[in-house]
């Protein structure tokens, strides 16, 4: 019997298994549903106005299809007079705007639907509620249309950063404080901005330092952070080195085993090591237990982010020289306190930082998304917890799931018709949120049917 498959998201997780699905006979009717039509085929991470923030990994690894490894290459060439004044004339090693590869997403998922008429709906309404009935599954939306389907492929991507405040701190609902770094007036008024806060050393905190500068922001960035750190660049030249290890080390012995790798061979790049072991991370994460998962997250996970999520070398240069100007300051710490201020919001640090109080007309909350799902306030996440179909990791990455993405429920039982892909699966598989593998796992989905 042909089945009815509805997504919940139409980021780059829904959006690349619903172009998978469309190749299926035994697949009658694909339903994506996104809320935001202009999200759609793009998600908040390739967005239409990221016109000036690069991936971060060169275009000849972004393609939506491992069978055609150069298919965004080939699109950017094919594309090359629509962005003529920003390609380079060697793209496969180029950094290219996200928006480039949201144009790319969007255009393969227009022809999804025009090539299978009537078999993939694109459908702009928020799932708010699923229920299962017999082996249906009903999916109630914000405008009270009910949808049915045979299995639900949860794709919500990425929740924004948790709150620096709590809802009762005066901060929360002040103008000048951006709990999420994509949306919101971020970059207006500044002309009128002496001092900005940025919460966070990570990708989103790059993202927003680097289009303060884009937008020529005069003023004084400060950047904190547990770490301090920026994330290091990429080398597009290196080979990676992969070294044959048991599979189920304690993580401390998997560091302290590639640390020394380092001393023993000067002439390898730690860039070569990392691009070596990236590929065998799942394998670790899926063999270790929970002590040595929590061991990992508390006491390595800042030093690996820091190597295994790269930027561009050309945006590491910017950074450098800001620093050097002195327009952007890092410091190692936390926020202590922070109060209402005539001229803005007052920021008393920790000790750590060793950071004297200082008044920001300006703070942004890039700490990174939030998995803790007992804290995410979606609507559709609140339902299924409340039904008991979903419920939280232990260490708080996610929800709790199988390595092929089938939802675990309460009771510690598989629900039948009911997946998760891309983000969602990181307290099953750590690694889920780079496109590699958000594209095998749509991949491994479609090869059921």
């Amino acid at each position: 019997m042909k089945k009815k498959i509805l997504i919940v998201g139409g980021g780059l997780s829904g959006s690349l298994l619903a172009i998978r699905l469309c190749a299926y006979k035994n697949i009658s009717q694909i339903m994506l549903l996104e809320k935001n039509p202009v999200m759609t085929g793009r998600g908040v991470a390739y967005s239409e106005e990221f016109t000036h923030q690069l991936l971060n990994v060169t275009t000849g690894g972004m393609s939506l299809f491992t069978e055609k490894p150069n298919d965004f290459t080939e699109w950017l060439e094919r594309n090359r007079n629509t962005y003529s004044n920003i390609l380079p004339e060697k793209i496969a090693t180029a950094f290219v705007p996200r928006k480039f590869f949201g144009d790319y997403i969007s255009q393969h998922l227009r022809e999804a639907v025009h090539s299978h008429p009537g078999k993939l709906q694109i459908i702009n309404e928020e799932v708010i509620s699923l229920r299962k009935k017999e082996n249906i599954f009903l999916a109630v939306t914000d405008r009270k249309n009910i949808f049915e389907a045979d299995e639900v492929v949860l794709a919500l991507g990425n929740f924004p950063p948790a709150d620096l405040f709590k809802e009762e701190h005066p901060v929360f609902s002040d103008p000048r404080y951006f709990s999420n770094p994509w949306i919101g007036n971020i970059y207006t008024g500044l002309s009128e901005v002496k001092n900005i806060l940025v919460a966070g050393t990570g990708l989103s905190a790059v993202d927003v330092v680097l289009t303060l500068k884009q937008k020529k922001f005069n003023g004084n960035i400060r950047m904190i952070s547990r770490k301090g750190k920026l994330p290091l660049a990429h080398d597009v030249n290196v080979t990676p080195v992969k070294i044959n290890l048991p599979p189920h080390l304690h993580p401390r012995e998997v560091w302290l085993h590639y640390s020394n790798f380092l001393k023993t061979h000067p002439e390898i790049s730690w860039q070569s090591l990392v691009e070596g072991l990236r590929p065998l991370t799942q394998n670790f994460w899926t063999n270790w237990n929970k002590e040595e998962r929590n061991y990992f997250l508390k006491r390595l996970r800042p030093s690996w982010e820091i190597v295994r999520h790269r930027i561009p070398h050309s945006a590491s240069v910017m950074l450098n020289e800001m620093i050097a100007s002195g327009k952007l300051q890092m410091a190692k710490g936390m926020i202590a306190n922070a109060k209402i201020a005539h001229t803005g919001i007052s920021v008393s640090f920790d000790s750590k930082s060793k950071l004297p109080e200082t008044v920001f007309q300006k703070i942004v909350n890039c700490t990174g998304p939030e998995s803790d799902y007992r804290k995410v306030k979606f609507p559709i996440i609140i339902s299924l917890m409340e039904q008991g179909f979903v419920c939280a990791d232990e260490l708080g990455l996610g929800i709790k799931c199988t390595v092929d993405g089938k939802i675990i429920d309460k009771n510690s039982n598989e629900v039948e018709g009911l997946w998760c892909i891309g983000p969602m699966r990181k307290s099953a598989l750590w690694e889920t949120t780079a496109l590699k593998e958000i594209r095998e796992q749509a991949e491994v989905f479609v090869k059921r049917f």
